[in-house]
């Protein structure tokens, strides 16, 4: 078995009754709620049925050679005997530039009493990247309000259980959510999936609600883990083998899988080690009070110079370079140090 691709393409012919939901399942879902579906009203479709709406609206055809990876697992799914017929009970789209706050939820119908809920996380763009570092400084963020609110709303409904994920900034608000819950609804918490998802600005590993749901939390992370290494999530990790290189294997499509689960690695490697040292380091050397000021200072070095894709550090022209070059002179010895760190590990 290769990725998630390839994982789809080769057991979506199994029922659940077949073969039981495992992790694989859990990204798949995931990934189907990463899609930005705009103004799309998802709520009350299955998964074949939205695919065929986003295509349609998009003028995507299926065969389309442009469809990237988060696309290409919508359209396998839609047409696989194991998804295509989850319903869709509901969608959230709330995105909120005064607050910073990009907001994705979905819930998923498993079965007649059992529920998926997924919370997107971040993509390859800055702006996602700094809703990851803005949970250092923050506790909650609007993004963590707004999952305890819609996981409570979902967990309130008669006899359901329900399971909840997220990858990254998405497993940050999943293991928020679940772990903020009252012990009424907790007990109605069947299991957590956070997926490289970074950890919180406080230790959380004695907090009564984070013990409440240590048993039901898998947090999985690959070899060359570094968004999920921040903060020293007290999270006990299954590491998984990856594909890529550095900090691409944050990607899910980057990860070893088999045909029934992850293809699990000894430990995490020397790149994590090394880099997520680095970067705890800096996020530890700065008071709490300063957090907000000194992220948003480093960010504004890339929005000030067109930077929108983690993968434009790796064009940069000459205009792009001196412009970073002069910013950064205005930085703090410390944010010049991180700014170094991401460009070179990126590049």
């Amino acid at each position: 078995m290769d990725n998630l691709i390839t994982y789809v393409k080769f057991r979506g012919d199994l029922s659940f009754k077949q073969q039981k939901f495992n992790e694989n399942d859990a990204m798949v879902l995931v990934i189907v709620t990463s899609i930005d579906y705009e103004d799309l009203d998802c709520t009350g479709m299955t998964i074949a049925e939205l695919s065929k709406a986003y295509t349609d609206l998009n003028k995507k055809d299926e065969q389309d050679e442009c469809l990237d990876d988060k696309e290409a697992i919508l359209k396998l799914a839609a047409v696989s005997a194991r998804y295509k017929d989850i319903p869709i009970e509901r969608y959230v789209r709330d995105i909120d530039q005064s607050e910073e706050k990009t907001f994705y939820a979905m819930t998923f119908t498993m079965g007649r009493f059992e529920k998926m809920v997924v919370f997107r996380g971040t993509d390859g763009s800055i702006l996602s990247w700094k809703e990851n570092f803005n949970t250092i400084h923050t506790m909650p963020t609007p993004g963590q309000y707004s999952a305890l609110k819609y996981l409570q709303e979902d967990l309130s409904k008669p006899f359901v259980k329900v399971s909840v994920a997220g990858h990254s900034k998405g497993g940050n608000l999943a293991v928020y959510a679940a772990m903020s819950l009252e012990d009424k609804l907790r007990k109605k918490l069947k299991k957590v999936y956070a997926f490289d998802a970074p950890g919180f600005p406080e230790d959380i590993s004695e907090k009564l609600g984070y013990l409440a749901i240590k048993d039901r939390l898998e947090a999985y992370v690959p070899e060359s883990c570094v968004i999920g290494n921040l903060m020293k999530p007290p999270f006990e990790k299954i590491v998984v083998k990856g594909i890529g290189k550095g900090v691409y294997q944050h990607d899910m499509f980057n990860w070893e899988l088999t045909a029934t689960g992850i293809s699990m690695a000894e430990s995490t490697n020397l790149f994590s080690t090394e880099l997520s040292a680095k970067v705890n380091n800096w996020i530890e050397g700065i008071p709490l009070e300063d957090r907000e000021r000194v992220v948003g200072e480093l960010f504004d070095v890339f929005s000030k110079n067109g930077i929108t894709h983690i993968t434009d550090l790796m064009h940069m022209d000459l205009k792009k370079i001196v412009g970073i070059i002069k910013c950064a002179t205005l930085l703090s010895s410390e944010n010049r140090t991180l700014l170094g760190i991401i460009i070179k590990e990126l590049r």
